[in-house]
């Protein structure tokens, strides 16, 4: 089930209508029109780095708005239509990394991405959009939603406003969606008389890691228990962690490991 936000033109207190993409010394209607013609039409739904729908996040500076499936087709629509929210200086603008701005985002040099504002009361019958209704209940215009888009047609969603205020490190994902196989131990290399596991997972999110021990007959799968603490890699996509479990290869029988996401 996703949700898709949709306010027709009728409810609209004060709808303005779209104009067209700027050229100036940071934007080019051009570029934008390459880029959305590059992006796949079905296309608009917004997934984390699992290929989950259901966690994507919505802050408002730095409170949580909202937590579930996100839609951004009538912003591709209004995109494909040229249609600009003019009173936004960013909608249409090329976005240059200056730092370290989600870093799952492939880097692609100068004017390569290009920013546009998400704003759900969209028309895209009437080619207007209302600014004076509040997405989520409290996000004034023009909001923290914002989309990058690739000139090859890579589309970025975040709900954060690139993270500046702390809580969303990495963008969510729109097209291509995330590589499969994001958490997944990597390998379990003996060292003496430990045990020293390696596993792929996310920046930021919490893992631990937990242990069984038993036979190849035994029934172990679901007598797992927590062997370390909770463990925090650095941000990141698909960053790397290491745990140490110390006198694990002098254990008997044979311990099977796994690594929880903790909620």
């Amino acid at each position: 089930m996703v949700a898709v936000f949709v306010f027709a033109g009728s409810a609209q207190a004060s709808p303005t209508a779209f104009g067209a993409f700027r050229n100036n010394g940071t934007e080019s209607s051009a570029a934008v029109s390459q880029a959305i013609s590059n992006v796949p039409m079905n296309v608009g739904i917004v997934y984390d780095a699992l290929g989950q729908t259901n966690t994507i996040q919505v802050y408002n500076f730095g409170t949580l708005l909202f937590t579930g499936p996100v839609d951004i087709s009538l912003t591709l629509a209004r995109i494909r239509s040229g249609g600009c929210i003019t009173a936004e200086k960013d909608d249409g603008e090329f976005f240059n990394f200056t730092g370290n701005e989600f870093p799952n985002i492939p880097r692609k040099g100068n004017n390569y991405y290009i920013e546009f504002t998400v704003w759900f009361s969209i028309n895209t019958n009437n080619a207007t959009y209302d600014p004076s209704v509040e997405p989520y209940g409290s996000m004034a215009f023009p909001g923290s939603m914002r989309l990058l888009i690739g000139l090859g047609g890579e589309v970025y969603f975040t709900g954060d406003h690139y993270g500046e205020d702390g809580p969303q490190q990495n963008a969510y994902y729109v097209n291509p969606l995330p590589a499969p196989g994001a958490y997944r131990i990597t390998s379990v290399v003996p060292s003496t008389n430990d045990i020293r596991i390696n596993w792929q997972t996310v920046g930021g999110s919490s893992n631990v890691v937990q242990a069984t021990s038993g036979t190849g007959s035994s029934d172990y799968s679901n007598n797992f228990t927590d062997i370390s603490p909770i463990i925090v890699p650095n941000a990141g996509d698909l960053t790397n962690a290491t745990y140490l479990d110390t006198g694990g290869a002098t254990t008997v029988p044979t311990r099977y490991y796994r690594v929880r996401l903790v909620p």
